[in-house]
């Protein structure tokens, strides 16, 4: 009895670690595409200087995700969309007031992240970080200019506060079927100097990622 007791234990023992092998397998050294979605939550000022409540953007985009055996590494698109024509303000000497509000609508986040994983089980946390350039597009100057000068003036400091990299550190939840992954996250980005949206950012995301290739080409030998 003890000894079909100790094959039993034997063999549900062999039978688990293969199970374990083969769900790390199914994730790691791996080339995942996918795509994601959600809300940033932001900041800016008004055409007073005075900075504003929290507003919200969306975002939709893809990603590519290489995994290693307990890393990751993360490279996403992003494209934001403003629910309306958003305000800030710039430092102009041509407004009476000295301050020009800016408009723009859209907006684009391209990121690189380095990711942890601690684990191999179907449910993952994962921690991580990187940079990211963000870009806010067709943002243009309200109101009206005495000279081209002044509009060439002003359209150069928007210019250059409209585009910014940031530092980004990142959380998050992956539930993995098989090749399929479903996962939640949230990023956070410090607040910048010199750049249109005045606070830090928030970003909330969920999406999808499937393992389409491996990232590395096995070697075996007879």
């Amino acid at each position: 009895m003890i000894r079909k007791t100790a094959c039993v234990l034997a063999l549900a023992s062999t039978v688990l670690a293969g199970s374990a092998a083969a769900q790390a397998n199914s994730w790691q050294h791996k080339w995942y595409w996918g795509a994601q979605g959600g809300i940033m939550a932001f900041k800016t000022v008004d055409a007073s200087g005075l900075e504003t409540g929290w507003q919200n953007a969306y975002t939709v985009g893809g990603h590519w995700l290489i995994t290693g055996t307990r890393s990751a590494f993360y490279a996403a698109f992003d494209q934001v969309i403003f629910k309306d024509t958003t305000n800030s303000a710039i430092v102009d000497a041509s407004s009476p007031t000295g301050i020009r509000s800016v408009v723009w609508d859209k907006g684009r986040r391209i990121q690189a992240m380095l990711l942890i994983f601690p684990n191999d089980g179907y449910i993952q946390p994962y921690l991580g970080g990187g940079f990211g350039i963000h870009q806010l597009v067709n943002a243009s100057p309200a109101g009206t200019f005495s000279t081209p000068q002044a509009l060439e003036s002003s359209l150069r400091t928007i210019d250059e506060t409209s585009t910014k990299a940031f530092p980004i550190l990142a959380a998050g939840l992956q539930m993995r079927f098989t090749k399929l992954a479903l996962f939640g996250q949230g990023q956070y980005m410090p607040m910048g100097r010199n750049y249109l949206i005045t606070s830090a950012q928030y970003v909330f995301s969920i999406g999808f990622r499937y393992a389409v290739s491996a990232s590395r080409e096995e070697v075996t030998a007879r």
